[in-house]
């Protein structure tokens, strides 16, 4: 009766426990996991930062403005001049300069408009970064939830394993009482209970584990909190067309989709550099207005009688005003070959970069390859480890007839129930990995945007 007690108190902590938690559906999951994840939060912080560059005036079609403002302030002292003529004593000199200068490129080979297409291109890439992470990070949140999910099931399957080894305790107990069972079943039944319950707290351990690796997903705060998980662990089994999958990776493949934008940005950066060939027309024009003012009062003038006479008593004070506008015109003859190796480099960057795209691509199709099988071979074994399961369940209901008619021993029974345990743990495992498996297709082939992601 203890032990019966005993499950019934683990059953009442969890029920107690689900009782004051949230529901938490996949949808849900994915939804909180876009708002807070904190790797997607910096990719869109970056996306900003592209967004803002991508502008005419970051690729320099507008002119530049600046606005100087200068001060002078000098005083000089003639103690001992070299001319019996110079001007003697102090002299005080103030003078303030405002000037307006304007700079502008008229023209410079195409380069301004190439430098907007790059930026664009540049805007673009950082949208993809962004997509894989969220791509990345949808394929996490889905197979951690479903992970939450698996470890909980398993749970219960311990559960029942559990309360089955309880009664069978009790079952034998009572034999033993009235004299049909000896002392060794007794204490068989007990150590067979004592291991579910072990398994059973292990269990647990791994189920509050599995949530907490979701919830760093889910970027939530408390890594404890628990969950009334509401999806259950299925999937709905589809048979996938090679070359659908390959035609649709060609075309939605995140990573594919991010590696040709760098490739148009190496061809912006390639007509870049060969725009250098060209002549550069520019345009400066300004106005600028001096002030200035001279202190003579303490200053004397040399006479040629030998005397000196004082400087004038009001400062003396003149205004400039200048404006001007220029056109440049300037043409590069030869640098030591600078643009011809600049844009040799950039052609070759190019080159390189194509060289990447097919490494990329021969690694993605290996990848989808692989995936396929993978699925393909999974589905397979779960439609196998779920008949298994199904014969398994029967054989333990046969078997409990038996063992309490007395047809068979404790020891059978407790390999049937044993080979029953296996197989729903193994069943569960399997059903995991079909879906392990259809998400990584899914995610291959562009579908977790398609499917997850609300523009």
């Amino acid at each position: 009766m203890k032990y019966n007690c005993l499950i019934l108190f683990m059953v009442l902590i969890a029920l107690t426990k689900a009782a004051g938690q949230e529901e938490l559906s996949l949808s849900d999951a994915i939804q909180l996991g876009l708002e807070r994840n904190y790797d997607i939060k910096i990719e869109n912080r970056n996306v900003e930062i592209a967004e803002n560059n991508n502008s005419w005036g970051e690729a320099g079609r507008y002119p530049t403005v600046t606005l100087n403002l200068n001060q002078n302030n000098s005083l000089t002292d003639n103690v001992k001049t070299a001319s019996p003529f110079q001007l003697q004593d102090q002299t005080i000199s103030n003078s303030l300069n405002p000037s307006v200068n304007l700079d502008w490129t008229l023209f410079n080979g195409f380069k301004i408009n190439m430098s907007k297409h790059r930026l664009e291109q540049l805007q673009a890439q950082s949208k993809g970064n962004a997509d894989i992470v969220i791509a990345n990070t949808i394929q996490s949140i889905i197979l951690g939830y479903y992970k939450a999910v698996l470890e909980r099931e398993r749970l219960d399957e311990f559960q029942k394993q559990l309360t089955l080894s309880g009664d069978k305790y009790e079952y034998t107990k009572i034999k033993s009482d009235i004299g049909s069972a000896v002392s060794t079943d007794l204490l068989l039944e007990e150590a067979n209970y004592l291991t579910d319950s072990t398994n059973f707290i292990n269990q647990e351990l791994s189920y509050r584990n599995a949530v907490r690796d979701l919830n760093v997903l889910l970027a939530e705060q408390d890594v404890d909190k628990m969950y009334v998980l509401t999806d259950e662990l299925e999937v709905d089994i589809e048979t996938y067309e090679m070359a659908d999958l390959m035609a649709k990776l060609n075309a939605e493949n995140v990573d594919l989709k991010k590696q040709f934008i760098a490739q148009r940005i190496l061809d912006y950066d390639v007509a870049i550099r060969r725009a250098d060939r060209y002549p550069q027309l520019s345009f400066n024009a300004g106005y600028s207005h001096n002030r200035s003012r001279v202190d003579l009062s303490n200053a004397s003038f040399p006479s040629d009688d030998g005397t000196s006479s004082p400087g004038p008593a009001d400062p003396l004070n003149a205004i400039t005003d200048t404006y001007f506008a220029n056109f440049t015109l300037s043409f590069t003859l030869f640098n030591g070959g600078k643009i011809n190796r600049a844009i040799e480099n950039a052609l070759i960057n190019e080159d390189i970069e194509n060289i990447r795209t097919e490494r990329l691509k021969n690694s993605l199709y290996r990848d989808l390859a692989k995936a396929h099988d993978e699925y393909e071979i999974r589905t397979r074994l779960y439609r196998i480890s779920d008949r298994r399961k199904q014969a398994t369940e029967t054989n333990l209901r046969i078997s409990e007839e038996k063992f309490k008619n007395g047809t068979i021993n404790s020891f059978d029974y407790r390999t049937v129930q044993n080979d029953n345990l296996t197989a729903a743990i193994q069943e569960l495992q399997s059903l995991y990995n079909v879906i392990d498996s259809k998400v990584s297709l899914m995610r291959l082939t562009g579908g977790i945007i398609e499917t997850y992601v609300t523009e």
